[in-house]
């Protein structure tokens, strides 16, 4: 009983309820020889992908790129948001992950870390809010280097070369974010090891990863994004 009512109210709410409203107008539509009702069928099918945690799983696989040793001279931290509400601000959950990593990458070999991101629209720096974190984690803010100007994963590198120059790096940033990122460094660095901070999605191949869900449709929307962007560094390098 408890399996069905999670999968009964996995279609009551978004994105869940858009598949089913598709799938619903489509039957009408066939019972009155309306041929759009094709049309409704697919968009029922391409939102019961999209957002199927079963699928968002496979598509994350084309990103995946398996960690190296950790061997940088320093550890670079890429920033993945914060949050702001009310003009209270907090660290994203991408962004934490990747600082927690990157801790325990410190912790097994003490280096300096590197936090790099800026303001994309309004607010503070992302570096600031990162560094904060890596401090109250125990790590000296001697032991930080922040980069506040960088507005995307082009500039993350730019700016981390102006600082350091061509030394061997180990790059932290989400698994979906990896293969994009190593474009944009590689653009500047000869040597780099990466280490990925936290996985797309969380996949148990159970009832629940083949039913609509928000964080398949997150995840979907994640990878892509990161297509696009990796696109965008064919098309124009950076």
């Amino acid at each position: 009983m408890f399996a069905l009512l999670k999968i009964i109210s996995s279609f009551v709410v978004f994105p869940g309820i858009i598949v089913l409203l598709f799938l619903v107008l489509s039957f009408i539509l066939y019972k009155k020889r309306n041929k759009a009702w094709r049309i409704f069928l697919a968009l029922s099918f391409v939102f019961y992908i999209a957002s199927s945690n079963w699928f968002a799983y496979l598509v994350s696989k084309t990103l995946y790129i398996p960690d190296t040793d950790d061997n940088g001279r320093y550890i670079v931290v890429l920033g993945g948001g914060i949050d702001i509400y009310n003009s209270e601000r907090e660290i994203g959950k991408h962004t934490l992950r990747r600082l927690y990593r990157a801790y325990q990458l410190y912790l097994k070999n003490p280096r300096r870390i590197i936090v790099t991101g800026g303001v994309v629209t309004k607010g503070i720096p992302e570096a600031s809010v990162m560094r904060d974190v890596l401090v109250s984690f125990g790590v000296p803010e001697e032991n930080i280097i922040v980069e506040e100007r960088a507005r995307n994963t082009y500039e993350n590198a730019k700016y981390t070369y102006e600082l350091v120059g061509s030394v061997p790096i180990t790059l932290v940033t989400s698994t979906t974010h990896m293969r994009r990122s190593l474009l944009s460094f590689g653009k500047f660095f000869s040597k780099i090891y990466h280490v990925q901070a936290d996985y797309p999605i969380d996949f148990r191949n159970v009832y629940l990863d083949y039913v609509p869900n928000h964080g398949g449709f997150y995840t979907f929307s994640q990878v892509f994004y990161e297509w696009i962007g990796i696109l965008q560094y064919a098309l124009f390098k950076k």
